[in-house]
């Protein structure tokens, strides 16, 4: 990695990578963050990438084309991605102009990314946030496991 690149945050997240982008994307910068993720996916097996765009001031067609590139190199790799955070400015604004993410699945939320890619967060009792996880959660866990065992369907 160069000096005068100012990286992005790479965050590993069990088996997942969150790559949060903030502000303005230049194209060098967004170039240098796809060799770093992938590079990334390479060296930690992930199997899932979030790319969270929820603080980004701009996505132009360069930037929608760097993101679908992305995407469809980490399939290739065998990582999922998940592109969360579209406001709806962006949204609009890349389907007036025709842009496509081909089959990068899209979330309103970070929550809702990991959620496609398997992540769950603890379940607790309503009435007391402090309590311990519920029957709920030890099923999940159950179902997990079993999960592990049998694979994907």
């Amino acid at each position: 990695m160069s000096d005068k690149y100012n990286g992005i945050p790479i965050i590993k997240l069990w088996h997942l990578l969150l790559v949060p982008l903030q502000g303005e994307l230049t194209d060098d910068i967004a170039d240098q963050m796809t060799s770093e993720v992938l590079e990334r996916i390479h060296q930690d097996g992930s199997s899932g990438l979030v790319i969270d765009i929820t603080a980004l001031w701009m996505v132009d067609s360069h930037l929608c084309s760097v993101l679908s590139q992305l995407s469809a190199s980490a399939s290739l790799m065998g990582a999922k991605t998940v592109i969360c955070g579209m406001k709806p400015e962006i949204a609009l604004t890349l389907e007036t102009m025709g842009v496509q993410l081909g089959s990068t699945a899209t979330t309103l939320t970070l929550e809702g990314a990991l959620e496609v890619l398997g992540a769950r967060t603890p379940h607790f009792d309503d009435n007391d946030a402090s309590s311990a996880p519920t029957a709920d959660t030890a099923q999940r866990r159950e179902e997990d496991r079993h999960f592990k065992r049998e694979g994907m369907p």
